[in-house]
This record gives C-alpha cells, structure tokens and sequence, in this order.
C-alpha cells in the first residue's frame, strides 16, 4: 500500500525521526511528544497499521517502509540538538551541587507519593533546576515564598539555600505538613513552615498580598489549574512573580490556550517558558498496574518504565498590576470531578 506522505501528521514524523536516532521504548516516544497522550497513542497506532514502525521486544523500530516515508518527508537526517551535559535545560547547577547532594540525604524518608492527591514527584535534579532558574531570574534572595502543594519538596532545599527570608507551603496531605515542619525543626529551618490547606479553601486574609513569588505544580483541568493559580496570585504583592508546571501529556494547545488566557486576565505576563524542564519520578509499578489511561489505551504489552518520562513546562509569570484573580479568595469552591479530571486526563486516576 502506497503512503500519502500528505498525511503525516507532525506528531508522527517526531515519532519517525526520534526512531530514526535508535530503537525506543513506548515511554520514551511520550517524553518526546509534543502532543497529548490520546494524540499520541493515536498516531503510534497508525504508524503500526500503515507498517511504518514495529514493536518488538518493548521496543518501537522504524521499518524500511518508515525508513522510506521519513525520508520522503525530511530535508536532513535528524540529529539530536539538546545539550547532552545540561539535559537541554541550558542552567550549569554546579554552584547548587552541595545543595542537591544534601537534599537527597535529607529526604530520604520522605512520604511515599499517593494517587488521592494527584502527586507525583519530579526528580531530585528538576527540584535543584527549579532553585537554580529562579536564581538566575532574581527571584529567590530575601524573597517570600509561598507554595501551593509541595509533595516534591522543593520548599525544603529552598529552605537549605538560605536565600529566601520566608518560605510557606500550604498542603492539602496532612503528612507532607507533619514531615516539612519536622524536617524545618530538626535542621533548625526557621524560614520554613507548612500549613494544611485545600484549595478550594477561602484565602487566610492575613496572606494577601504578602508574597514575593508563589510555586504550584498544579492539577490540569483548566478550571483546576486556574483555582490554584487564583489562590495564589491573591497572595502575590504587586509585581509578584509565579511559577508551575503545565503538560504537553495532559494538555493540548487549545488548553494551554484557555489556560494562558486566564492568566493575562488575572494580569500576568508570561515571561519564560522551557518545555519539558520538569521530569517526573512516577511509580513505575502504578503506571502499568493501576489502570491509567495512558497504558491501557494503547493496547501493547508493556514494559513498566525504567527512567522518567513524564514532563511539563516550567512557566514563570509576573504581575504587571495587582492581582485579579479569578476565584474569589473570600468564596470556597467545590470543584470535585472537574477539579482533577477531563478528558485529556490520561495520568491521572478518576
């Protein structure tokens, strides 16, 4: 059968020429998706139909029909441009070394990342990256600091830095508070606490206003996602500055796009965004045995992951007038289903 090269989507001629380096794994062909997972599965599905790609031994090849079509379709050979030293993020963390070997003895028994939450922890190296980017930005020395969530435990090697004056998180998981306070107590962190909180919560008015930078790593539904971001822009003084993470996995362009303009109304201006900056440590175990959508869907026997492959989008923003957020902070929602859940949830469980 004759391939109309016409009809080569672009996710496609990414997965073509990624196979075109080496053979990889289904998880590798996510982590370089610029796509959403459902799109994904789809194309890997018809390029298996159209027998332009083979799956053998837990691994996707190219075959000579592929090898043929991404030729037709490529004016060069693909080759690799990521810095290979940087993990393409473009930030030397040698300064912050002692900081990250640190904090991977400090956390060591930390709690165990639980689907209730939505939690999945990003690697050691992304929390150091993350420090070292707002570094670089201006954003940490004798700033306040307040989190939204932080099962990755960023607010600890913040902490450690001894950067920022202030750092509070508010935390939905009652032993992510119980752990960071003791961690604050036992390292004598006095510019470290944790408060439990959900955030479908009014905002304490006694926060308002007082911040210099809020983090989240937060739920992608566009009203989960804007929640979040409204509680913590409520918090920000005027020319505060924000960063999260956002999926290309859970998130097409047309979300992003919703997303983002909820953001300008709330008066933020995105300043930066490095895309797939932030690598995720899911349990591996989970993923294949719990029923996410992105192992069943495409209907292969797979392999439980061995490195990480889920990423997002670090996003920094800053306010260029005083915060408008979009949830009322004096008002408490109840989002339930929506808060976490729609239909591009593919990692997430329901």
């Amino acid at each position: 059968m004759k391939i109309n090269t016409e009809n080569i989507s672009k996710t496609e001629h990414i997965i073509l020429r990624t196979l075109s380096e080496s053979s990889k794994t289904y998880w590798d062909l996510l982590r370089e998706s610029f796509d959403t997972a459902a799109n994904t599965i789809t194309s890997i599905k018809d390029l298996l139909n159209n027998k332009m790609i083979e799956y053998s031994n837990n691994t996707f090849h190219l075959t000579e029909e592929g090898k043929k079509v991404l030729k037709s379709i490529s004016k060069m050979e693909y080759k690799q441009v990521k810095c290979k030293y940087c993990n393409g993020n473009g930030l030397d963390l040698s300064i912050f070394r002692e900081i990250l070997r640190d904090f991977e003895q400090i956390i060591k028994d930390r709690p165990k990342a639980i689907p209730e939450f939505d939690q999945g922890v990003v690697s050691l190296e992304t929390v150091v990256s993350r420090i070292a980017f707002m570094y670089y930005k201006g954003d940490l020395e004798n700033k306040n600091i307040v989190l939204i969530g932080d099962d990755d435990l960023t607010s600890i090697a913040l902490a450690i830095t001894k950067l920022p004056n202030r750092i509070l998180v508010l935390e939905a998981d009652k032993r992510i508070v119980d752990y960071i306070n003791q961690k604050s107590n036992d390292l004598k962190l006095s510019n470290l606490e944790a408060l439990c909180y959900n955030v479908e919560w009014k905002v304490d008015k006694n926060l308002r206003n007082s911040f210099d930078l809020f983090l989240t790593d937060p739920v992608e539904t566009v009203q989960g996602i804007t929640l979040f971001i409204s509680r913590g822009a409520s918090m920000l003084k005027e020319n505060g500055v924000t960063y999260f993470g956002l999926t290309h996995l859970e998130a097409s362009y047309k979300k992003w796009y919703k997303i983002h303009k909820n953001l300008y109304e709330m008066n933020f201006v995105i300043t930066d965004i490095l895309d797939k900056f932030q690598l995720y440590e899911l349990n591996p175990d989970d993923i294949v045995s719990k029923g996410y959508r992105v192992s069943t869907e495409i209907g292969l026997d797979l392999p439980k992951p061995d490195k990480p492959w889920y990423n997002s989008a670090f996003h920094r923003l800053e306010l260029i007038d005083k915060p408008n957020p979009l949830f009322d902070p004096d008002r408490e929602y109840k989002l339930e289903r929506g808060l976490y859940y729609d239909d591009e949830a593919y990692v997430t469980l329901y």
